[in-house]
């Protein structure tokens, strides 16, 4: 007998990406993917989960998406790769990048769709890459300075 997923249960992902149904964790492979491919934004600021016209409230803690890896690519040209928590990978957006409370790095993925805070490790990872000049801190790639901002430029740019 197979059993419905009770949505009065609440869904929430953590600040490290973890995924959980009610105090469960979502950890089967299959649920957790359909789970990240049918999450949206949605109209309040938040995140919900969209079936056909069914939507699903979703509560997360911080960002929706988690930076566990980066690997800064040399050539054909220079770029950084990042993985997700989600297992997927892309091309991080530097001009997205900023550093918000307590010094931890964000960027926005999925074709700016959603903000993601990066882990500890991909942290220590990018802060190889981090230069500083007159008290400015940014990443040299590609023969090109991306200053690091203290505030989402994405966001700032997306709301005029």
């Amino acid at each position: 007998m197979e059993k419905e997923i009770d949505f009065n249960v609440p869904i929430r992902i953590d600040k490290e990406g973890n995924w959980y149904y009610g105090s469960l964790p979502i950890i089967h492979p299959k649920i957790f993917r359909f789970l990240n491919e049918h999450l949206e934004p949605d109209s309040k600021g938040g995140y919900q989960i969209r079936l056909e016209k069914e939507t699903y409230p979703v509560i997360v803690e911080d960002t929706p998406f988690v930076v566990r890896v980066i690997e800064k690519i040399e050539a054909p040209r220079e770029y950084i790769k990042i993985k997700l928590n989600d297992d997927t990978e892309e091309i991080l957006d530097i001009d997205t990048l900023w550093i918000g409370k307590n010094n931890i790095p964000y960027c926005w993925v999925k074709n700016k769709r959603f903000p993601a805070r990066f882990t500890r490790k991909a942290y220590y990872e990018l802060a190889k890459y981090i230069n500083e000049r007159q008290g400015r801190y940014f990443v040299f790639l590609g023969n090109k300075r991306y200053y690091l901002k203290d505030k989402d430029p994405f966001l700032l740019t997306k709301n005029k």
